[in-house]
């Protein structure tokens, strides 16, 4: 962006901002939610919900009568409706009456200007990559960031009677959730307040791990230990436990270990005669396989093994807190510290917290299906998911969508665009990254081969509901024929005897991250890597050698030669050479992609066989082919790759790539 252009953004900016700070009680401020937690376990009330506008696909509509179409995949550039406005054309993301918040916007490929309509008037123009970059004063980081190539807006826009969001681009992936008030409720106004956005992103950035949301050094009143004999803590009738650190003593040697290690403990939570939470203490951090740090707003894990939570847990009937071991701990030694508060009584019944685990191994990848992350019946708030995801393969695992029913919903009223957007990041991006209230905590790779661990918190964009809350989400890998682990948490809120529809924890083994298989380099026996032929010309275009270990391990060596870029009738000429004079069957293997051109295979201008096809809807090899039989004499030859067409699905790059050539004497 110019200058000029840099300029009219920031005065855009400018002129509008954060929430204003409001002294009335009948306002609602949203900005206070982030420090004035209380409001997570209040019930929710009539009128009150949270709802998303997304670019899913809308072939989905079909729902379950068509397999085919409700995972249909093709989630970029679908609007509720295209709009004129001053002569030029805008696609409208969301539209909706108020009262209510812009609570998070994302979006994979943000571009071009993004337009802000609130109560009737235009308020905000602005430059939509700039704006999630974070680089604007009225929404610093971590209010907005790129994390992992993910674009992601955590501003408070609020509205009194409507909002619509808008861009000029037709082609952007996105997600926008929506907090709903009931009709009647007074917002606090948006306004330009530059101090009121540094003031709330010093609010999630607030003193790293057990100092976050001003907690700094209080006096514990529950405590409890996997010593041997310990007894669970009690906490008082008409008491929060308003947070809680974990200290984890590592004997030398096993640090290696924690992650099992604290698979066998589990930690659990009773609220008068419910038992709220059971979830393992590991996956209840989301610590991935091996406890890895990460730090969130509300939870997460120090570099010295510690973990905090801030989650308040109210016990109107007094409750207990256990750190309950269930298998071997090798010397490791687990205590639990947390400080308490009164519960202000004049907030009526409160939501009772709740984590519950969920795991599904060895799922086949097809038919397509879901994954249920919480199936919870009662009232209450959902509040934040951690998942855990073993891939055996060097393919993307996550393209499924996530789906909220609310209420007994017969359609969600939150449809997705992808397992990572959810998480908030983009392409299928292995890099780990930590933000305030979403991270992936772990992913091995290469690409996203291994174990992947996933955090969400959902603060302003908590989900209400009065009877139901159901989350599913869809497991969609590319590879239609393995078998997939999914370990989820789901966090939420939910009134006395509200329940989570899922099963109960499995064996401390069985709960256990299992083995990756080994992943052996291919070598094609006999062959003449494409990688390594001498380029002898090149029409048009641009070669390089490829390294294609990201991918399925189908490639030999894991690389081949690249031709892209090129047109019909370039060819690509490369010196093959041939030991000993004779007669050859000539055996190839090609790269293969939606992008990939047709391209006419000689040798010394003799044609091997018809033209072949590089076109596949994703990246694999041809395997090998018989391309020809020929004579050959001692000496390089010349092995003619010509461009002559492209298949009428492809794209338009035309590329070229060749993965080997096997030369057979006869």
């Amino acid at each position: 962006m110019d200058s000029t252009l840099r300029m009219l953004a920031v005065v855009a900016v400018a002129a509008t901002a954060l929430v204003a700070q409001t002294s009335s009680d009948r306002v609602v401020g949203f900005q206070d939610r982030y420090a004035e937690l209380a409001w997570l376990y209040r019930p929710p009330v009539d009128g009150e919900r949270c709802v998303q506008f997304s670019s899913y696909d809308r072939r989905s509509d079909a729902g379950d009568a068509d397999a085919a179409k409700w995972y249909a995949n093709n989630d970029r550039g679908n609007y509720l409706r295209v709009i004129e406005r001053d002569g030029k054309t805008e696609h409208v993301m969301v539209d909706v009456a108020g009262p209510g918040c812009l609570a998070r916007l994302w979006s994979a490929n943000p571009k071009g200007m993004l337009f802000f309509d609130v109560d009737g008037q235009r308020i905000w123009s602005v430059d939509f990559a700039e704006l999630c970059r974070g680089g604007l004063a009225a929404a610093p980081e971590p209010l907005a960031g790129m994390y992992a190539r993910g674009g992601n807006l955590y501003l408070p826009v609020t509205f009194q009677d409507h909002l619509r969001v808008s861009s000029d681009q037709g082609d952007l992936y996105y997600l926008a959730d929506i907090a709903l008030l009931p009709p009647g409720e007074e917002v606090a106004k948006f306004s330009v307040e530059v101090a009121a956005a540094e003031a709330l992103a010093r609010t999630l950035t607030r003193g790293r791990g057990g100092t976050r949301i001003g907690v700094t050094k209080r006096a514990t009143d529950v405590q409890c230990s996997t010593k041997s004999g310990a007894a669970p803590a009690q906490v008082d009738a008409g008491r929060v436990l308003e947070s809680f650190s974990v200290e984890v003593r590592c004997p030398s040697g096993q640090a290696g270990a924690l992650g099992e290690v604290l698979r066998n403990v589990v930690l659990a939570i009773r609220c008068g005669k419910e038992e709220t939470v059971r979830v393992p203490l590991c996956d209840f951090f989301a610590g991935g396989t091996g406890w890895t740090a990460w730090s969130g707003y509300l939870m997460g894990i120090e570099p010295d093994g510690g973990a905090y939570c801030h989650w308040p847990m109210p016990m109107p009937s007094g409750g207990q807190v256990e750190l309950r071991v269930v298998g071997p701990m090798r010397g490791v030694e687990v205590s639990l510290s947390g400080h308490t508060k009164p519960l202000d009584q004049g907030l009526g019944e409160p939501l009772l917290f709740r984590a519950n685990y969920h795991q599904v191994k060895q799922q086949a990848t097809r038919p397509f299906s879901d994954h249920v992350v919480l199936a919870a019946s009662g009232r209450g708030r959902f509040v934040g998911c951690s998942l855990l995801v073993r891939n055996p393969s060097r393919i993307w695992w996550g393209e499924g969508d996530e789906k909220f029913y609310v209420d007994g919903e017969a359609f969600p009223s939150w449809f997705g665009t992808g397992t990572e957007d959810y998480f908030g990041y983009a392409w299928c991006d292995p890099t780990p990254f930590a933000a305030p209230l979403h991270a992936q905590v772990q992913c091995d790779g290469p690409m996203n081969f291994g174990f992947t661990q996933l955090h969400r918190s959902h603060m302003l964009d908590c989900v209400p509901f009065q009877e139901s809350f159901r989350f599913d989400l869809e497991r969609w890998h590319w590879v239609p024929d393995i078998k997939v682990d999914y370990a989820t948490v789901a966090y939420w809120y939910g009134a006395a005897g509200a329940t989570s529809g899922l099963p109960e924890l499995p064996a401390p083994e069985d709960r256990q991250p299992k083995p990756l298989p080994v992943i052996e380099q291919f070598v094609a026996t006999g062959a003449v890597e494409g990688e390594s032929l001498e380029v002898l010309s090149c029409s048009g275009g641009t070669h390089e050698v490829q390294d294609l270990t990201i991918f399925e391990r189908v490639f030999s060596r894991d690389a081949h030669r690249w031709w892209r870029d090129g047109e019909v009738g370039d060819a690509l000429v490369l010196g093959l050479p041939v030991a000993a004079a004779g007669r050859y069957k000539v055996t190839l293997a090609m790269v293969r992609a939606d992008d990939f051109g047709v391209v006419q295979v000689s040798i010394n201008n003799k044609n091997l066989g018809a033209p072949f096809d590089g076109f596949a809807r994703r990246v694999s090899s041809s395997g090998p082919f018989v391309a020809g039989v020929i004579d050959l004499a001692l000496g390089v030859h010349d092995l003619r790759l010509e461009l002559v067409g492209k298949n009428q699905d492809a794209k338009e790059r035309m590329m070229v790539g060749l993965d080997y050539v096997v030369l057979e004497k006869l």
